[in-house]
């Protein structure tokens, strides 16, 4: 897994600076797939998924049929990483406190336990787009199982920065860590109506230490 995402990582990288040296304007189109591969020496796989979080995070336009743009010349960071964790976690403390406080029905907890199966695959595939979209809908469902409208409208609110976030993450591959065993330690935290461990798992994936 390491090695794919490094891969991967070298690739976004080696695309980027293609992409300025060849002083791509924004709208612009670039090379078909194939060609792209060719020019940077990579796989075809590689390089789409490279291409997958760059339009993840906003720097791409893959338009189906027609090709890839570029969108933004840099990654968007229209907020303060520290304050968007801050509010995630203020958010999701709260949503376990209150998850725990209901009595879920078994299916609803399974549901939440495939989500979290299907995350920890993906991550463990390198499939790291559909792993950022998998590991959002693992939360996303914590928070609906609130209950509670005004967390999940709130927590919509910061979502798209959460995915933008995510994305940009994927590109430091020193910083980024596989935290599947926060997440599984969280949803137990969840079955096994234990606060405590839940909100210090909350914590931590949020990186508050």
């Amino acid at each position: 897994m390491g090695n794919k995402r490094g891969l991967v990582n070298q690739t976004i990288t080696e695309l980027l600076t293609f992409i300025k040296a060849k002083n791509y304007r924004v709208g612009q189109k670039l090379p078909k797939e194939a060609d792209l591969a060719e020019l940077l020496g990579v796989g075809r796989s590689t390089l789409r998924e490279a291409v997958k979080i760059l339009s993840f995070s906003d720097v791409l336009d893959v338009r189906q049929g027609s090709g890839t743009y570029l969108k933004n010349t840099s990654f968007k960071e229209d907020f303060s990483t520290e304050e968007l964790l801050a509010a995630r976690q203020m958010l999701e403390l709260q949503a376990v406190r209150l998850v725990i406080q209901k009595d879920h029905k078994v299916d609803t907890m399974l549901q939440l336990k495939e989500l979290l199966f299907q995350r920890n695959q993906l991550l463990e595939a390198g499939k790291f787009s559909e792993y950022v979209i998998q590991d959002m809908a693992f939360h996303k469902k914590i928070i609906d199982l609130t209950g509670n409208p005004f967390l999940v409208k709130w927590y919509h609110e910061i979502e798209e920065a959460i995915r933008l976030y995510l994305s940009g993450q994927m590109l430091k591959v020193a910083n980024y860590q596989d935290n599947i065993r926060f997440h599984n330690q969280l949803y137990q935290a969840l079955v096994d109506k234990d606060v405590e461990l839940a909100e210090q798992m909350i914590i931590a994936n949020n990186g508050f230490e």
